[in-house]
């Protein structure tokens, strides 16, 4: 090893859960298990469409074609997880997670299908850079340094006589119609909540930062790309022929209308019902923009490296016990092994592996 890596995951586990950041941290045991709980990763393969469909390279050709090149490698990336999960469990697959599978690639092609038609009068900026891999030294910061610590020459941390450097990856760098630079942050999920945190959102801050020194690009703040885990339908038709007025049906105003139209029905009938949905529509996409300015920066810089130092010292292994922690983690049989003085190395040796 010529370097420490410290990177975006590492932050983000070693706040969550030490014990969670000790078995699958590329700095400490760098294990994955062995079976996926699904064969799909959705979230990966909706970034995989969102990359084509934002390729600057392509941006200007003919967008009908970016969207099927963009729901292409949608369901391309579904098709390599399947195989290899069907290849890592000796050629089975369960009924019930191929019924799973198969309502996870239809559900992906509907939410891209809408966010292109959302997105194609809201999309004001150019992108400039996709999936941007960034690799930076961790700089100077007004701190103490312990013991095997130091700054070098350029003002960059080493342990040990070796640089420590941050990494990770940004899904979009777009330029707004103001010349201002933007990070656009992809994201799935089931319902939105609240956006008061995303002031706080260090990872995407640290992604900022990163770029700043990398490219030399005076990045404004971020823009939370969210698409909803849902696909909006046109209203239902009632049996008298009439279309429902049931407020809780995953449809827009866009859509009933449309139906309204093609179904020849009197617009008169439906006023009360369209006003509601003007007033109280439902959000499939949403974006959120957040600026942070450059003493916030300076802020990140020094946490980064404090977090750093944490992280190479040695620390002190334990769990956080909580249940958004502990719901879905792959490492809860070790964990829970440990809290009981089980045999952890069995457990680890037969469900899980070395990451590539």
């Amino acid at each position: 090893m010529s370097k420490w890596i410290i990177r975006t995951s590492d932050r983000k586990l070693f706040k969550q859960c030490r014990q969670k950041w000790d078995f699958g941290s590329k700095l400490r045991m760098n294990l994955e298990p062995l079976f996926a709980p699904k064969p799909l990763d959705f979230g990966t393969a909706i970034h995989a469409g969102l990359q084509t469909y934002y390729e600057p390279s392509t941006w200007k050709i003919d967008r009908d074609i970016t969207r099927a090149l963009s729901v292409q490698s949608f369901a391309e990336v579904c098709n390599q997880q399947k195989r290899q999960y069907i290849k890592i469990s000796d050629g089975n697959m369960a009924i019930d997670l191929e019924i799973d599978y198969k309502e996870r690639i239809e559900l992906g092609k509907g939410m891209l299908d809408y966010y292109f038609k959302w997105s194609k009068l809201r999309d004001k900026f150019t992108p400039i850079f996709v999936e941007v891999e960034f690799e930076v030294p961790i700089l100077r910061s007004g701190i103490i340094l312990p013991m095997g610590f130091e700054w070098d020459t350029d003002d960059c941390l080493t342990f040990m006589g070796m640089r420590v450097y941050y990494q990770g990856r940004v899904d979009l760098v777009v330029e707004d119609e103001f010349g201002e630079y933007w990070i656009v942050d992809h994201k799935t999920a089931a319902q939105f909540g609240d956006t008061q945190h995303l002031a706080l959102d260090e990872q995407c801050g640290s992604y900022i930062w990163a770029l700043r020194h990398q490219l030399n690009l005076n990045v404004a703040g971020v823009i939370y790309n969210e698409l909803r885990k849902k696909v909006p339908h046109p209203p239902a038709v009632l049996k008298n022929g009439s279309l429902s007025m049931n407020k809780q049906q995953d449809t827009t105003l866009d859509l009933y209308m449309d139906a309204i139209k093609e179904g020849g029905y009197n617009p008169a009938g439906y006023e009360d019902f369209l006003d509601f949905l003007r007033e109280n529509p439902k959000e499939f996409v949403r974006r959120t923009q957040v600026h942070r300015n450059p003493k916030e920066m300076d802020i990140l810089q020094r946490r980064i490296a404090l977090e750093a130092i944490d992280m190479l010292m040695n620390p002190s292994i334990y769990p956080n016990p909580v249940k958004w922690n502990c719901d879905g983690c792959w490492f809860f049989a070790p964990c829970v092994a440990n809290q009981e003085a089980g045999d952890v190395q069995f457990i680890l040796r037969e469900g899980y592996k070395k990451r590539d």
